[in-house]
């Protein structure tokens, strides 16, 4: 009876016009092996576009860092009583990476220096999210980030606040 309650209970958590969240992301960035942190904020245009500006951190390894920022456009397309939605994406992103050289790297450097280089790039992947309430998500999500000299695969694991 439980099973039948559950299977007949019409939840609509997925996004709709007007809908926005807010949360943290946490992953991986292949462009320094390390760990990726950031926010993401959506905005639900319509049941089927949003758009997802975000700003984010490449956590230092092997003298990498970076700070990351793109805005990403969704196509969210809905499954299973809409608690579940799969969705492609594509935008902008900014990049600014920095190196940097302690007293003694490479032999020439006598003092502590960092070198910056930021561009600008396309971001296309793709997503998937879980609605365990109608206020909260869950979701996986894989893009690669298209930038001279530094493009980069992110996969980052999410939860967000829908309101």
């Amino acid at each position: 009876m439980a099973l039948c309650l559950l299977m007949a209970e019409s939840v609509a958590a997925q996004m709709h016009k007007g809908d926005k969240s807010f949360g943290p992301k946490l992953g991986f960035v292949s462009e320094n092996t390390s760990a990726y942190v950031g926010l993401e904020f959506q905005y639900a245009f319509s049941d089927y576009f949003r758009i997802a500006p975000e700003i984010g951190a490449a956590v230092r390894h092997h003298t990498k860092d970076a700070l990351v920022a793109g805005l990403n456009f969704q196509f969210p397309l809905s499954l299973a009583n809409d608690r579940v939605a799969l969705y492609p994406l594509a935008g902008v992103a900014f990049n600014s990476w920095a190196t940097h050289l302690g007293k003694g790297d490479y032999g020439t450097i006598s003092d502590d220096s960092t070198f910056r280089k930021s561009r600008f790039g396309v971001n296309v992947g793709a997503g998937f999210e879980y609605y365990i309430k109608p206020s909260l998500r869950l979701g996986i999500e894989a893009r690669y980030t298209l930038i001279k000299e530094y493009s980069s695969l992110y996969a980052t694991a999410s939860i967000a606040y829908v309101f």
